[in-house]
């Protein structure tokens, strides 16, 4: 298994040029193809007489007068275009294949359908404001996207993650569906640590999760942390820091979003704020 097609978000912003420099030494290293998308931004909301909700159609009132409209387009493709020559400067350094495409404002359907036509999305972890009149959570396009997603923090330290590789394992259907979502970064990291993070004295992974790793041709150390006061969450950056990983793969909200956001959870702790690259998947 491999990726053969990687998709990057360009806002024209200085992270995003970061995220695209990895996104293209990725596409290099699995030899994927790899898209640039440029999701237009709407007309801000201030400009609106009238109230905008998620999921509106992105309509422009009548009201709005159209000098402001013409400096707002006029904006939109000066920042495509410094977006676009960004992009296409990082693929040629990489030396991948690369396309670019620009997307209409829209209510984030447009990125989704691309992310369902991706092998892997590269995102950042917080709020991407030019997607939709209010802007998406990054998480919101992991989980409708139906596939990995790679979340990169703005300060990612190792500009090719995947070397050294953590996999938080708790035994549930998301867990599993990233571990076989990156055994792409698996077969080629120099180290892969599983980690499991059980209570008490609860015993740790049976035997047929480390022939499952055999079987592919990857060497995995277990790791059983008893999980202490801190958490889980608190558990995998700590193993992240004594092990030295850059990539952490995990299981997007294994429980339901909101309880993860009301009592808090894996998940929503280490996106919050990522201690190194993460690969998620749901």
């Amino acid at each position: 298994m491999t990726y053969s097609s990687i998709l990057t978000l360009m806002d024209g912003g200085q992270a995003a040029v970061q995220r695209a420099r990895i996104a293209a030494t990725l596409a290099a290293r699995f030899d994927a193809r790899l898209t640039g998308v440029f999701p237009q931004p709407a007309l801000p909301l201030s400009a609106w007489d009238e109230p905008v909700y998620w999921g509106m159609p992105p309509v422009i009132p009548p009201a709005v007068p159209p000098e402001i409209l013409a400096a707002h387009e006029r904006r939109t493709e000066a920042q495509g275009e410094e977006a676009r020559l960004a992009f296409e400067a990082t693929a040629a350094a990489a030396g991948c294949r690369s396309d670019w495409r620009v997307l209409s404002p829209d209510t984030g359907a447009g990125v989704v359908e691309l992310t369902r036509r991706t092998d892997l999305t590269v995102l950042p972890p917080g709020r991407l404001p030019t997607v939709g009149p209010a802007g998406v959570a990054a998480t919101d396009l992991a989980l409708g996207g139906g596939g990995p997603a790679l979340i990169l923090p703005d300060r990612v330290a190792d500009p090719a993650p995947g070397r050294r590789v953590v996999v938080a394992w708790n035994g549930g259907r998301e867990a599993a569906r990233a571990l076989r979502d990156a055994w792409p970064f698996l077969s080629t990291a120099e180290s892969v640590h599983l980690v499991v993070v059980v209570p008490g004295e609860a015993e740790g992974p049976d035997s047929l999760l480390q022939r499952y790793f055999e079987d592919h041709g990857c060497t995995a150390e277990v790791v059983v942390v008893r999980e202490a006061d801190a958490g889980a969450a608190e558990a995998l950056r700590r193993q992240a820091e004594v092990l030295k990983a850059d990539l952490i793969v995990m299981g997007l909200y294994g429980h339901s979003r909101l309880r993860e956001t009301v009592l808090g959870g894996v998940s929503h702790d280490l996106l919050r704020d990522p201690p190194v690259a993460l690969l998620v998947s749901h």
